[in-house]
């Protein structure tokens, strides 16, 4: 007897669940939120058709609602559920505390990339040691292309996986607006495979920031036990006048490298985070 054939990658039509994901991600990209008349023209739908799907979105805690305005935002709901998925709350885990080390040693904030969606997702983040310092927020998106972090996850991708990203960078560039170092990301785009193997053979991306003159952003890969990259380690190196104490930036690089091979030694087998 002959297998039954079976269709590839077969689409099931679900409606309601296609409606709910439409407002999730369409709430995504406005932060400031819509009223409900708003959100429903953005669909495409008329408010009948959305009101019960918002109202069980609102008590299952994905969508709030500012009392003042009636506006209609994303929870953070999702946000919970990304750092509960394995990968990401191992990494996370295993990440914090060479983080924390890193930053006490070096006097400097550093941060925990990972690709979500054309972008870097900045999933873990520690202050600097020192009194004042800077430092990226947990949440916040850097450009793919443009960013060292970005730049040295594309650089340890293979050949197939750079280019569908670079391409879904731009369309995401082309969708959002909220997104950090965006304002050269289609020319770094153009630019990156010239140096996507320099950056290799180097092990790292240090770069000066294109937005706030006496950092220096420099980013290391944390790597799956097959050598692609699964997250980037960086620091937005802060030139101080006097270093107290605390190491130079080449000396600073050198163990931020230290510590992202620690990190991958301990997560080497893990599976992509996003």
């Amino acid at each position: 007897m002959k297998p039954t054939p079976r269709l590839k990658d077969p689409v099931y039509p679900v409606p309601a669940l296609e409606k709910g994901l439409d407002l999730l991600e369409i709430l995504s990209a406005k932060p400031a939120g819509f009223a409900l008349v708003e959100l429903a023209a953005a669909t495409g739908r008329k408010v009948t058709e959305i009101f019960r799907m918002v109202a069980c979105l609102k008590r299952r805690g994905y969508i709030v609602v500012d009392p003042q305005t009636e506006r209609l935002t994303l929870g953070m709901k999702l946000f919970e559920l990304a750092h509960r998925h394995p990968p990401t709350e191992r990494l996370i885990a295993v990440a914090l505390s060479q983080m924390q080390t890193l930053a006490q040693q070096t006097g400097q904030s550093c941060h925990l990339a990972v690709h979500s969606n054309g972008e870097m997702l900045v999933i873990a983040q520690v202050d600097s040691t020192r009194h004042m310092g800077f430092a990226v927020h947990v949440g916040a998106k850097i450009g793919l292309a443009t960013s060292a972090s970005g730049r040295v996850f594309l650089a340890f991708q293979e050949a197939r996986e750079q280019s569908r990203l670079l391409n879904l960078a731009q369309s995401t560039l082309s969708s959002s607006t909220e997104t950090i170092a965006t304002k050269s990301q289609a020319s770094g785009e153009a630019a990156f495979e010239a140096t996507g193997q320099q950056i290799r053979r180097k092990g790292y991306v240090s770069m000066p920031s294109d937005f706030i003159r006496g950092i220096t952003n420099m980013s290391f890969p944390i790597l799956s036990r097959c050598g692609d990259c699964v997250a980037a380690i960086t620091i937005p190196y802060l030139q101080w006048a006097g270093d107290h104490g605390y190491p130079d930036l080449a000396a600073t690089r050198t163990r931020l490298g230290e510590i992202a091979q620690t990190i991958s030694s301990s997560v080497g087998n893990i599976e992509r985070a996003s």
